[in-house]
């Protein structure tokens, strides 16, 4: 796929089924690929939190999610945080 192709095709999915769940296999095969992506200067200064707390999960979609339900009903919900300092 070509870059274009993949800036047009891409699609923000904005609702879950709420009892799949992705396996071990599957989560790490997506940790694999986003830890892929570029830094300025390869710092890597990101951290993925994988947050599985179903009731975490309910308050943040609560108080900082502007009640979206992807924040429960999405298999996975990783927080991603950045060192700005880096």
């Amino acid at each position: 796929m070509n870059t274009f192709d993949a800036i047009y095709q891409r699609r923000a999915i904005k609702a879950f089924d709420p009892e799949h769940r992705l396996t071990s296999d599957e989560e790490k095969k997506l940790l694999e690929a986003a830890i892929q992506a570029p830094t300025s200067f390869n710092i890597q200064h990101w951290r993925f939190v994988i947050l599985r707390d179903p009731e975490l999960r309910r308050k943040i979609r609560t108080e900082f999610g502007n009640d979206q339900a992807q924040m429960t009903d999405a298999s996975l919900l990783i927080l991603m945080t950045a060192d700005v300092k880096a």
